[in-house]
């Protein structure tokens, strides 16, 4: 079976709050596990940054539920790609909150990713982390 990694940003919408944040985090471990997909997370309190692999079906049929899901818009798919093996095998959505600042969610993200993950799937989280924490600072 092939599989695929997906990675977007969003913005959270001007009423999110933490329990929704949370609430979010629940459902996707609940229904990822279900539908083997793993992956990670990031929330800066207004930008999510999140990486699924899976099957290519079941990352369709979750993108289409978050296309669906008021509680953010603006999704910008950022990479995507075929792969052979996953970079996240052991999380069905691991949530890293990072601060607004580059440095910082640079670090914070850095020091969270597993130790299998392939270098290019580092730099490419690492890389998007400036994405996700100056993306509001030119609004």
């Amino acid at each position: 079976m092939g599989l695929k990694t997906l990675t977007y940003t969003s913005r959270a919408s001007i009423d999110i709050k933490a329990r929704d944040v949370l609430d979010i985090h629940q459902i996707a471990l609940e229904l990822n596990a279900l539908d083997g997909i793993t992956g990670l997370l990031a929330f800066d309190g207004t930008r999510f940054l999140q990486i699924l692999e899976g099957a290519p079906e079941a990352i369709d049929d979750l993108m289409a539920r978050l296309h669906a899901d008021r509680r953010h818009s603006a999704i910008e798919i950022r990479h995507e790609q075929a792969i052979a093996r996953r970079s996240f095998p052991e999380w069905s959505m691991q949530l890293v909150r990072v601060s607004a600042g580059y440095l910082r969610a640079r670090a914070e993200l850095g020091s969270v990713l597993p130790p299998g993950v392939a270098p290019g799937v580092r730099a490419l989280i690492l890389g998007m982390s400036d994405g996700l924490s100056r993306s509001f600072e030119m609004e």
